[in-house]
């Protein structure tokens, strides 16, 4: 009995030798393998943190005043907004201050409106033309068409300041015909409102803003539409409505429509390749509304 008891002591004794080592190879293993993923992990990690750099665009901050919705399309350039089965109706315009300063900078569209008692000065808008600008933009307007008849080609003023009473009277007219094609009154106002501003709405009512030869769709495909694309900005003009913009601007593609801003800003925008809406939030110029009495 006592010669079992010592063997059974033994095996004992050598069963916890053997679990013992055991125990420190799989603690080794284990210890290797973390060490080993920690490793690999590291590099991923930098990867991660340095794949996507600080842009150097404009941080647009997310405001009431731009219909845009959180992703635009994934091809803006074949965007037409008339299109849209979604018509969502007009915003109630707020009624803006004008600086006077940086009057070249004030944003009228479905969000802003001029003041119903704004005047403006105004002067043709190039040699022999009765048709009109703000005088300070017709200055810049007439040494543009001056450069360009000097190639052979003529920015013949079409449309440039139009009043408020005609605004609203183009306004109402388009509404009607979306009324006569069966739409509600709120689509027919929203419809009309992406070709024709309600009135005080208008670039064109600030006289800041010219249709260039004429409305024709295919204008794009012009020479005098290729100048303008290329030296336009050095007398402070800017194609305002560009084709891959319209789910911001809430217009459709004009290329005969170009507004004043400045050489400065017309270079930003251009070089930027934003909108005016864009362009003024990015640079914090955002129109501020009419201080009440």
């Amino acid at each position: 009995m006592k010669r079992l008891n010592m063997r059974t002591v033994r095996l004992a004794l050598v069963f916890l030798v053997v679990l013992a080592v055991l125990c420190f190879f799989i603690g080794f293993f284990f210890s290797e393998r973390t060490s080993e993923n920690d490793h690999i992990m590291s590099p991923l990690a930098e990867v991660n943190t340095t794949a996507a750099p600080a842009t150097t665009a404009p941080v647009l901050t997310s405001t009431p005043i731009v219909s845009q919705p959180a992703q635009p399309p994934a091809d803006t350039t074949s965007v037409n907004i008339l299109e849209n089965e979604n018509i969502e109706p007009l915003p109630e315009a707020v009624t803006i201050s004008i600086s006077e300063t940086e009057w070249y900078l004030t944003l009228v569209n479905d969000w802003y409106k001029m003041p119903a008692d704004y005047e403006v000065i105004s002067a043709p808008a190039a040699p022999g033309s009765d048709v009109k600008l703000d005088y300070r933009v017709a200055e810049a307007y007439t040494a543009m068409y001056n450069a360009a008849a000097a190639e052979g080609l003529y920015l013949t003023p079409y449309s440039g300041l139009r009043s408020y009473s005609r605004q609203e009277i183009n306004y109402e007219n388009k509404t009607q015909l979306y009324r006569d094609q069966g739409y509600s009154e709120t689509e027919a106002r929203a419809l009309a409102a992406m070709i024709i501003k309600p009135p005080g709405c208008s670039e064109h009512n600030l006289g800041l803003a010219m249709d260039i030869i004429d409305t024709a769709d295919n204008f794009y495909t012009t020479e005098e539409y290729a100048w303008l694309m290329e030296h336009a900005a050095d007398y402070g003009f800017i194609l305002r409505y560009p084709k891959e913009k319209q789910y911001i601007t809430r217009v459709e593609y004009e290329p005969w429509h170009w507004r004043y801003v400045g050489v400065e800003h017309a270079h930003a925008i251009k070089n930027s390749g934003l909108c005016l809406e864009e362009y003024l939030q990015a640079i914090g110029k955002m129109p501020l509304p009419l201080a009440e009495g």
